[in-house]
């Protein structure tokens, strides 16, 4: 940008110097090792990060990551261990016919926005399915996520607040605006009159 001020490189190394004396560790650079480690935590904690997940007929939220349990690839799910409010229990209870969960009973989910099919809550289980048993077992292909600080918009603008100031100047000129309007009509209406007698003597 033409005009703009640059500091020299040299006091950018100093400054930076300095700031790093002031942090925890005293300046202390940390081996390879831990480097990796920290960049490695970095990485967890951004895909940590609170998810909603929403139906997907109607965008209504039935559940969050902090009730999450596990997923299971296999059967195309995610196990929680609450729903949100707008998730209703179909409380008849129903054999499962899907392979593998011979045995299984389970209970129907659904949206109560647009009674879409949720997923299942798993009542009665053989052994090795106990790991779903009474969780919200919510069908991937039934619902969108969306996960919490992902939206990187932002609200710009370049004008300036409403002060008292502003807004007395901008009272002053509404009003001469009106004024100004109310002359152009009795200026209109006039010529209307005009016209108007003009039209009866022809």
């Amino acid at each position: 940008m033409a005009g703009a001020l640059y500091p020299p490189p040299g006091l950018v190394a100093e400054l930076d110097s300095s700031l790093s004396l002031l942090e925890v560790g005293g300046g202390r650079v940390p081996p390879p090792a831990e480097q990796q480690q920290q960049r490695r935590a970095g990485a967890e904690n951004a895909d940590l990060l609170p998810m909603v997940f929403l139906c997907a007929g109607c965008k209504r939220p039935v559940g969050d990551t902090l009730s999450w349990v596990t997923n299971d690839e296999e059967a195309g799910c995610i196990l929680l261990r609450s729903a949100a409010a707008s998730v209703s229990v179909d409380e008849e209870r129903k054999l499962s016919k899907r392979p593998g969960e011979c045995g299984c009973m389970i209970e129907t989910l659904f949206c109560s926005g647009c009674s879409m099919t949720l997923g299942n809550i798993y009542r009665c289980t053989p052994k090795h399915l106990d790991y779903k048993r009474d969780l919200f077992c919510f069908n991937v292909d039934s619902i969108e996520s969306y996960i919490l600080g992902s939206s990187e918009k932002q609200a710009l603008t370049d004008e300036e607040p409403l002060t008292l100031e502003n807004r007395a100047v901008l009272e002053e000129v509404l009003q001469r605006a009106d004024t100004v309007l109310k002359a152009l009509e009795t200026r209109l209406t006039a010529v209307e009159s005009s016209m108007a007698s003009l039209h009866n003597k022809v």
